[in-house]
């Protein structure tokens, strides 16, 4: 904690803002030290509800959602009972990471496909693009 308040100290001073509102006292620093925030300056309580029963791969879960967003936890609860009518969802995890890229946006379902095969593999330009027109050839 003590880390956090000479931040806190250091940037209402460059600043020259007020953090007064934000709490430092009654959080465990320490619990995300190297793990989900850098340099923190304090903390804030976001309220969690819970969405579910999800059934997913024939177990039901409770999802908690720690959210300010409205109306983001009964719209999921009403896709987790959708799911659950349904006669559940079944998934594959096709890789485990976390990752930190850009987001595309395209059209059609085709061309994201399209983007993956390219990434993976270069030589799909060559084959795929080139000489009917898609690429510039």
């Amino acid at each position: 904690m003590r880390a956090a308040s000479i931040r806190k100290e250091a940037l209402q001073r460059i600043t020259g803002k007020s953090l007064e509102g934000l709490p430092l006292e009654g959080f465990d620093y320490e619990s995300i030290l190297g793990q989900c925030c850098e340099m923190p300056v304090g903390y804030v309580q976001i309220p969690v509800g819970i969405a579910g029963p999800l059934l997913l791969d024939g177990r039901e879960y409770s999802v908690p959602m720690a959210t300010t967003e409205g109306c983001l936890v009964a719209s999921t609860n009403r896709g987790c009972k959708a799911i659950f009518v349904s006669g559940g969802a079944d998934s594959v995890l096709l890789r485990d990471g976390m990752t930190r890229a850009p987001v595309v946006r395209f059209s059609t379902a085709k061309r994201v496909a399209e983007l993956k095969f390219l990434v993976e593999d270069p030589n799909f330009v060559l084959r795929n693009w080139v000489g009917i027109g898609l690429w510039g050839g």
